[in-house]
């Protein structure tokens, strides 16, 4: 199965993902296996890393946070989320 989120018949939602690395990372640290499935489960782990790391990336896209204005109104925008000692594009000059 070929774990890309361009081919969503292909890959597992992030929670199946998930799980499925999670027992490969088991199999992997028991080390009962040939080379040749360690190293099977190795490319797939990765591939599923990759998966879950894109499936996150995009959902944070998604979120949304609320700001209160100063006359009280509530808004929506995006939630864009702070960098550690860099200043965002609204602290420029």
């Amino acid at each position: 199965m070929n774990v890309d989120t361009e081919h969503a018949d292909d890959a597992p939602d992030f929670e199946a993902a998930l799980a499925e690395l999670e027992a490969i990372v088991q199999r992997l640290e028991h080390g009962e296996m040939t080379l040749e499935a360690a190293l099977d489960d190795f490319e797939r782990g990765v591939r599923l890393v990759r998966h879950c790391t894109k499936t996150l990336n995009s959902m944070e896209l998604r979120v949304q946070q609320l700001v209160v204005t100063e006359d009280g109104e509530i808004l929506t925008e995006p939630f864009v989320p702070e960098q550690d000692g860099q200043p965002s594009d609204d602290d420029e000059g």
